[in-house]
């Protein structure tokens, strides 16, 4: 399937605002600003639980933004991912938090990937 025609029309497709300081850069939507678009809309989408670690809470915008991406019909390459996996790797190995060790046992299978 093809690409959306504009990110309002993304949006619209899976029934999310568009985030507020959302810029188009260009009028040409790509993957890479659909996985961008897709993360910055999760901050305004979802309910964040601030209790939760911060490894815990970038987990749940990747694992968010590829359902989303999904139902968009959109498969989103793996380099694309290469950042977020750095980041999440690096703040599951600073935190000294033990909560939630099968969530955080798969997100580290997934950085590692």
């Amino acid at each position: 399937m093809s690409l959306p025609k504009s990110y309002a029309e993304a949006a619209s497709a899976i029934n999310i605002t568009v985030p507020l300081l959302w810029e188009e850069k260009s009028g040409r939507v790509t993957r890479s600003g659909i996985r961008r678009f897709l993360l910055a809309a999760w901050t305004e989408t979802m309910d964040i639980n601030w209790a939760d670690p911060p490894w815990l809470r970038l987990w749940k915008q990747i694992q968010w933004t590829k359902a989303k991406a999904k139902e968009l019909h959109v498969v989103l390459p793996p380099e694309l991912w290469d950042e977020d996996k750095a980041r999440l790797a690096a703040k599951i190995a600073a935190t000294r938090d033990t909560r939630y060790p099968e969530e955080k046992e798969r997100a580290l299978r997934w950085a590692r990937r």
